[in-house]
């Protein structure tokens, strides 16, 4: 995957402001993808890890790569900036508001002065997603781009589990798994939806608290699919430690109205599958 860098023979720079940028951006590196006007995703950026594990100059590598990336300067119809962390907060529509925005998200997470409190409406959660995002990061994004929106990376994956069919006695279980932790969501037809993050190391302490919330949630390891997607394939040792507990499981796979080459497979775009879908959350 490290080697994958796509462009598309119809991708022209001076149709760039039709376009749009969605960038993957965590603490550790980004990618980014470009789709045009029918939402045909018609450039791929591979990972790009920032060469300094402190804060400050991982925000320095950021823009030194912004800079000497040609797609990066160019000009765009939007762009959208998927943040990755495992901290959000999700607020009912009726309890939102921007002084309660602040007081909840502190309740949860540690919000400094470093940071900039963003928030997403999931329409069919009736809910807004609430992150924050480091300042530098923000500013450098800014700068560069004018006008940007930003966007927590779950935000397309909850908005797109909750619109698929629920099931009342033996629903489906979506995680979107990241690197350390994993977030997942049991959509309920009554609203009363299971969500949540969790944090973890090794495989073994995935598998487990996966099945963990299969035990507290009553549901039934033959019946309830367990639907997989992000940093995960068919083959790696989480899922084969899965697949002898859980009966029905399912990585899931780009859309194939956003597969790109056919010559690539499929499931080497599982990484960029909440980056490749952003457009939809608009």
């Amino acid at each position: 995957m490290n080697d994958l860098v796509f462009v598309d023979s119809t991708f022209d720079k001076n149709k760039s402001k039709e376009y749009i940028l969605s960038i993957r951006v965590s603490s550790d590196g980004f990618s980014f993808s470009i789709l045009d006007a029918t939402n045909t995703c018609i450039a791929l950026e591979r990972f790009k890890e920032f060469k300094q594990s402190s804060g400050a100059d991982s925000s320095d590598s950021f823009k030194e790569l912004i800079r000497n990336s040609e797609l990066l300067n160019l000009s765009f119809k939007k762009v959208f900036v998927l943040w990755v962390s495992n901290q959000s907060v999700l607020i009912p529509n009726q309890f939102f508001s921007n002084e309660f925005v602040f007081e909840s998200y502190q309740l949860c997470h540690t919000l400094t002065q470093e940071d900039e409190l963003h928030w997403n409406n999931i329409k069919a959660l009736d809910s807004w997603n609430v992150f924050a995002v480091p300042i530098r990061f923000k500013d450098i994004l800014v700068k560069q781009f004018t006008v940007v929106e930003f966007f927590h990376h779950s935000t397309p994956f909850y908005a797109s589990a909750i619109k698929e069919e629920i099931s009342d006695k033996h629903p489906n279980v979506y995680v979107n798994l990241q690197k350390e932790f994993f977030h997942i969501i049991i959509p309920d037809r009554n609203g009363k939806h299971f969500i949540n993050s969790f944090a973890y190391r090794e495989d073994c302490d995935l598998a487990y608290y996966i099945l963990n919330v299969y035990k507290q949630q009553k549901l039934n390891n033959e019946r309830s699919r367990l639907i997989i997607d992000g940093l995960v394939q068919d083959e790696c040792k989480v899922i084969q430690l899965l697949k002898k507990y859980l009966a029905k499981l399912e990585v899931r796979l780009l859309p194939s109205k956003l597969r790109i080459k056919d010559e690539i497979p499929t499931k080497e775009y599982n990484q960029f599958i909440n980056l490749l879908k952003l457009s939809e959350c608009e």
